[in-house]
Order: C-alpha cells, then structure tokens, then sequence
C-alpha cells in the first residue's frame, strides 16, 4: 500500500525480483489501486528451498519510488528418501511466523526437520 499527495491518482506497484540482491530485474507482474488501497503482487513458478530478493516500485506516471528490498526462501518440498517415498510438507494451522516445517530423509534412516 502506498499513498500519493493527490488522492485521485491511480498508482501502479511493479514486482523486482531476483536470486540475489544485486541482481533484481524489472518483471512484468504489476497492479493498480487508488491512494492509500493495499494491493497483491503473486510471483509464481519458484523452486523450491530458495532465496529470493524482491523490491516493489510504486508509480503515479509523474514520479517513482520504491520499497527498501526484502528476500524470503521458499520451503523445500521434500527429497527422495531411501525406501522409496517422498514427504510433503503441508502447512496446518499457520500461525503467521512464515515458517514451514520441511521433512527430508538424510539417507541415514533419519527424519530431519528444516525451518
């Protein structure tokens, strides 16, 4: 959400995003709200357990400006174990701490848990 001097200007927020923080491009992922009106910006096709740099720009057609960069890693979604099976982690009661626990076999016969 970002707010504008003229009320009635329609502001249009575009996603940056790369793998590191010197290395955020322009994506073609942008949406528009009126001042002060929060706004979704969804980037899809990640891979998982990742780290991902992203910033937003924010624009009223006359001026810029944009949000301090930020990086989230995405959880991993489970590896070959031996014995043959995979493990997915699914998120029950989310408790908005941002963390997925990920089970993955060491190949010791071990269960261990990433956050």
């Amino acid at each position: 959400m970002a707010t504008d001097a003229d009320e009635n200007d329609m502001l249009t927020y575009t996603l940056w995003w790369g793998d590191s923080s010197d290395n955020l491009s322009k994506t073609d992922i942008t949406a528009t709200g009126m001042s002060g009106q929060s706004v979704t910006l969804e980037k899809s096709g990640l891979s998982n357990d990742t780290r991902y740099w992203f910033k937003v720009v924010v624009s009223d057609r006359i001026d810029e400006t944009s949000s301090g960069e930020g990086n989230e890693k995405t959880y991993c979604k489970g590896e070959y174990c031996s014995g043959g099976w995979y493990t997915y982690p699914t998120c029950g009661i989310c408790t908005g701490t941002g963390k997925v626990s990920c089970t993955r076999c060491s190949g010791t016969g071990l269960i261990t848990t990433r956050y």
